[in-house]
């Protein structure tokens, strides 16, 4: 995988299916609402990379290659995969050394990678050139994710419910634009669906692309706003002095 950043990728010809109701759009990164964050920086174990086998499990999402019931294929030196998962939504990960890894980017940190078929042995060739699936603890309205790598290639983005029914493929031209990109379901009036269970990923870029920074939604992760932190302040103010008029 090259180190160079991708400016992006130009998805087209998103197609919905399952949910009449709901469909999915591309949108601005920097506009997306959701509480969870996963940037992958607790991955890398000492070296530039670190291989994982199998399911990477983080705080309200899991990674592996790609779901039960997709079949996976190649296309030069990239995994590509055809199909739709089959029951429940669940993870299968790759063949040994070739599942995912993390790498120590200089400038990104921790990145994750999907591994090409050559494997993780193969270092840079392999790096970036995989599938990459990912299982949402909770069912999303939203999701994005910051590009590393790539080369003007292709992609594709598939988004699936728990039953493992599609609500929408983003495929077509990789067309440098922005350095991150953001999805988001909605329904006829515009309000946001959770609806996405689990989101598959597949390039063929020549150069491979890698992701950070993946954002999401975590239901009750909140961070108190600082108006309640002064309120709370304020009433261990009064506490205090409360105890000391009756001491």
């Amino acid at each position: 995988m090259n180190t160079k950043f991708i400016a992006g990728i130009l998805f087209a010809g998103c197609l919905n299916a399952g949910h009449a109701s709901a469909y999915i759009i591309d949108g601005v990164y920097g506009d997306l609402s959701g509480n969870g964050r996963i940037d992958f920086d607790s991955l890398t174990t000492g070296g530039p990379a670190t291989n994982y086998d199998g399911i990477i499990d983080l705080d309200g999402a899991s990674f592996a290659e790609h779901f039960s019931g997709q079949i996976l294929g190649m296309s030069g030196m990239s995994d590509v995969l055809s199909g739709i998962p089959t029951g429940s939504l669940t993870l299968t990960s790759g063949l040994p050394g070739a599942n995912l890894a993390a790498i120590d980017d200089p400038q990104w940190g921790d990145v994750l990678v999907g591994l090409g078929f050559l494997g993780f042995d193969f270092g840079e060739v392999a790096y970036g050139e995989g599938a990459v699936a990912i299982l949402f603890d909770n069912e999303q309205g939203e999701f994005g994710f910051e590009y590393v790598g790539g080369d003007l290639g292709l992609a594709v983005v598939e988004f699936w419910g728990s039953d493992g029914s599609l609500l929408g493929t983003f495929n077509n031209l990789a067309v440098p634009l922005d350095l991150a990109i953001g999805f988001q379901s909605l329904d006829d009036n515009g309000a946001l669906v959770n609806n996405i269970s689990g989101v598959s990923i597949y390039n063929t870029d020549k150069g491979g692309i890698g992701f950070d920074n993946i954002i999401f939604n975590i239901p009750g992760n909140t961070v108190s706003a600082p108006g309640t932190i002064l309120l709370f302040g304020l009433g261990l103010i009064g506490l205090g002095c409360a105890k000391r008029k009756n001491a």
